[in-house]
């Protein structure tokens, strides 16, 4: 899976430079990037069901195919120069991802114990490091790689190529679970009185808000830094890759904390280092301002996505996981797409500065309403 994430991590890379360069209206180059998360979130909860029905290898084989071909209707988009054909495309790469995000579920399933749980979610999101290297690495490689075709085409290749290889490795060595025997002891409950649950509105809510504020800013970084601020493309790679990098690695800490019984308290630490990335941008445009409030926001999210996924089982038995992972999925996705879609507006019109105080808006706001939960909870 974490191969499969190498397409998603270029995409936050090439997506924007890309769009900004055949796009009719420069306004709209985060545009793709932000169809690619809603594709995303409109398949959040096709996935859950997928999966259900069919079994969670066959639903990542779906998901890989489609992603497969994405990037080779890109590759296309690119050598023709046509935006509307890498719209389709952002789409597609992003139907995919939500069969990925179904991963952390597979690992929990996997588990029998709460630690195994937070071990196997570290191990999950670190393995994903490979993706942090290798998707941005694909990008600024293939840029220029086929120039008489077109501008990072051969990126789109690349990354078509590594999904590949991670389609074969998915149906030569993964298999799935046997299928567990329906539970008719515990009552079935219709999926309005779940996700009222504090519990669930603390999870899934922090996983929103958290991946919203988190795609928001780094959808506007690389646009920010090479079109607007003219940094070399070396160091906008440079900025993303370490921002990939600090999504996953600190999972040996939070993992590590999270079996120690932290859980609220990872979540306000996650946006803490927020609001501490808003002081940094503000301050400052240079390379270093941006890797320090990038890696930041890397560190925070990994905090809050972590420990929001480990809550949320915890507000639903076993018959409910299907609807209640989607709904979950559907609303984490939903506010990312609406960030990423929002943040090339925002830059354009009210510059770098302009989606910092947005950023730092949205985080004071889940603050307090986190304070409100624990307040009704206890």
């Amino acid at each position: 899976m974490s191969l499969n994430f190498a397409a998603t991590s270029m995409m936050v890379l090439v997506a924007g430079l890309l769009g900004s360069k055949i796009t009719p209206d420069p306004k709209l180059a985060t545009l793709p990037l932000a169809m690619m998360v809603v594709g995303t979130a409109a398949a959040s909860i096709p996935a859950a069901l997928i999966m259900q029905k069919v079994g969670r290898k066959k639903g990542l084989a779906i998901g890989g195919l489609t992603a497969i071909s994405g990037l080779l209707l890109a590759y296309l988009a690119a050598a023709n120069q046509q935006f509307s054909v890498f719209i389709v495309a952002s789409i597609m790469i992003g139907f995919n991802a939500a069969f990925i995000q179904q991963g952390r579920f597979i690992i929990m399933e996997n588990a029998n114990s709460s630690t195994q749980t937070a071990d196997g979610l570290t191990l999950g999101l670190l393995a994903n490091l490979l993706a942090a290297i290798l998707g941005p690495a694909l990008g600024s490689y293939g840029r220029d790689l086929m120039p008489s075709i077109g501008i990072y085409s051969g990126s789109f290749l690349l990354a078509a190529g590594a999904l590949t290889l991670a389609l074969l490795i998915l149906l030569t060595q993964y298999r799935d679970l046997p299928i567990r025997p329906a539970d008719h002891s515990q009552p079935k409950r219709n999926l309005w009185p779940i996700i009222k649950q504090p519990l669930f509105i603390l999870a899934a809510g922090s996983a929103a808000i958290g991946y919203g504020v988190m795609a928001f800013v780094m959808t506007a970084t690389p646009i920010s830094m090479h079109e607007v601020n003219e940094h070399s493309l070396s160091h906008t790679t440079l900025v993303i890759q370490s921002h990939i990098i600090a999504m996953f690695l600190p999972s040996l800490l939070s993992g590590y904390l999270l079996k120690r019984g932290f859980s609220t308290s990872l979540i306000i630490t996650g946006f803490g280092l927020y609001l501490l990335v808003c002081g940094i941008a503000m301050f400052d445009q240079s390379v270093l301002h941006y890797w320090w409030a990038l890696v930041l926001l890397g560190l925070g999210w990994n905090f809050i996505f972590i420990t929001s996924t480990s809550i949320l089982p915890k507000s639903y038995n076993e018959e409910e996981k299907f609807k209640v992972q989607a709904a979950n999925d559907f609303s984490v996705f939903t506010f990312q797409a609406i960030a990423a879609f929002a943040a090339g507006w925002v830059l354009f019109n009210l510059n770098w500065i302009g989606v910092i105080w947005i950023a730092l808006v949205a985080t004071c706001s889940w603050l307090a309403c986190v304070g409100l939960l624990k307040f009704k909870q206890a």
